[in-house]
């Protein structure tokens, strides 16, 4: 079996994707690789340097554990020990976040992040302004969630009738997303209006382009957004580029921000655009010699000043473009800057390598048809990459030309500034009435006392009658007390903020397309 050479996206919060634990780029390398079984990968393991450990272990589980391992969960233990193969790779010296394995369900996303088609109602998500819950960033054309009327900015506060308050936005999108046909719903909170809407939406299949945005902005300005770095993007971008031009462009912002990347060889094709001549990027590979990406001279080339537009969310990918146009106008070739604040920093490139294959049902003309897929994988980290002017951005990020963050915005807005001090008021608020509320709840053990009032009576040989828990209000505004301590509602002040100057709270902002 050859090498899958797709591109992996960074999982920030431990898988992550988005589309939220992330941005990888596909491997440069080649060579050989063959599917495994089940039963095949846990001869490897039972092969490996410590197999005797391995082995007892599964021998021990099999034999021993008080529940009997069916093949379903057997699969499921294997997988675990593959991960596990995974976590040293996170300690030092190695230090690498984005080697891991890819179980069936992760390797659909991952497959749905490359190509462009996943099983959805067609919407790219993101955190809120607060962190606190997902909010909808696109809506693609000709899809369910457009049919349906959301909208950019609506809140996603409930999925299948369960908060979404602090979920991960992976675990929102597998909510959302589902088999064909099917259909689900969503309450949606819309800060234009400040109303909930409720809503049943049929999942389809969707196919998105990675060029969320191309429009006019005035004084001959083209605007041209990058979800990420999938497989049609460079030709979906060069497209914009001609309608732009068409229009009237003369100058061209880049939105990159919360791009956390994707396939490198879309990456280095967007830069080509810009780049007449020479090196766009540089792979270093273990045990070769170094991969260097060259612009194509005969391509078309689109000469124009260029603005790019990062943020803590710009990774991997997006860092190859961005560091190659920072470089070249540096050396005067092309005409660039980068505004915002500091990209991420993943200068390290990943290879999917397929561990198992199986036949898979899938619908196709109408009719449900068997296709042998690769539905496992691992993501190995096999090189670092370079800008141009070969500079190393793992670990380090890259600084933007022109600083345009949170704080030169609470510097230069009265309004925002203002909403800073109140937030943090809040926050001081409502610090004080938990410290309150735990002094009172240590001075008075009210669990202590009615333990001793239960005993005292059984002591005098008194009947004491069972009593049913007290379940929490169900009106819409139920008492703090019986609800989790961070519980608010989408548009409202959060305890957990800290004002806008902490808007990087979260690390980086991720992504999810469902």
């Amino acid at each position: 079996m050859r090498k899958v050479n797709l591109a992996v996206l960074l999982a920030f919060l431990g898988i992550l994707l988005v589309f939220t634990c992330g941005a990888y780029l596909a491997g440069a390398a080649s060579a050989g690789g063959r599917g495994l079984s089940t039963s095949s990968l846990l001869a490897d393991l039972r092969s490996t340097r410590d197999e005797s450990l391995v082995a007892k272990a599964m021998r021990m589980l099999e034999s021993q554990y008080y529940m009997e391992i069916g093949p379903e969960q057997h699969k499921q233990v294997v997988y675990g020990a593959v991960e596990g193969m995974f976590s040293p790779l996170r300690q030092p010296p190695f230090n690498d976040q984005f080697s891991h394995f890819y179980g069936p369900e992760l390797y659909k996303d991952l497959e749905a992040q490359t190509t462009g088609e996943y099983v959805g109602i067609g919407v790219l998500m993101g955190p809120s302004a607060d962190g606190m819950y997902p909010e909808v960033e696109v809506v693609f054309d000709n899809t369910p969630a457009a049919e349906q009327g959301l909208e950019v900015h609506d809140i996603i506060s409930e999925v299948e009738g369960k908060d979404t308050f602090r979920m991960m936005l992976p675990e929102v999108a597998t909510k959302i997303k589902g088999k064909p046909g099917t259909r689900v719903k969503l309450k949606v909170f819309r800060p234009a209006d400040g109303e909930f809407r409720s809503y049943e939406i049929e999942r389809r299949d969707v196919q998105y382009s990675s060029v969320s945005k191309a429009e006019m902005l005035g004084g001959g300005v083209g605007f041209i957004q990058l979800a990420n770095f999938s497989e049609n993007t460079a030709a979906d971008f060069r497209a914009a580029l001609e309608k732009l031009s068409g229009q009237g462009m003369r100058s061209l912002v880049i939105d990159l921000r919360n791009n956390t990347g994707g396939l490198l060889d879309s990456a280095v094709a967007v830069a080509d655009c810009f780049v007449s001549e020479g090196p766009i990027v540089e792979v270093d590979l273990r045990g070769s010699q170094p991969d260097v990406r060259m612009a194509d001279a005969t391509s078309k080339k689109y000469n124009l000043p260029i603005v790019v537009l990062i943020n803590a969310g710009t990774a991997s990918a997006s860092e190859v473009l961005t560091g190659c146009l920072q470089d070249y106008a540096k050396n005067q070739v092309v005409v660039a800057k980068v505004v915002g604040e500091k990209s991420f920093g993943k200068g390290v490139v990943q290879q999917v390598e397929p561990l198992e294959r199986a036949m898979v049902e899938e619908p196709s003309d109408g009719q449900i048809k068997k296709t042998e897929k690769v539905i496992s994988a691992v993501a190995i980290t096999i090189g670092r990459y370079f800008t141009p002017n070969h500079q190393d951005i793992h670990g380090k990020g890259i600084n933007p030309d022109i600083w345009y963050d949170v704080n030169t915005r609470l510097a230069q807005d009265p309004k925002l500034k203002a909403f800073d001090k109140r937030l943090q008021a809040k926050r001081d608020e409502m610090n004080a009435i938990r410290t309150e509320l735990n002094q009172y709840l240590r001075a008075n053990d009210a669990e202590k006392h009615r333990a001793w009032e239960v005993a005292a009576k059984l002591a005098r040989g008194e009947d004491v009658p069972d009593v049913a828990q007290v379940k929490p209000a169900e009106e819409e505004h139920s008492p703090l007390m019986s609800a989790s301590p961070d519980e608010s509602r989408p548009g409202g002040d959060s305890s957990g903020g800290g004002g806008a100057g902490t808007g990087k709270k979260n690390g980086t902002k991720k992504q999810e397309k469902r």
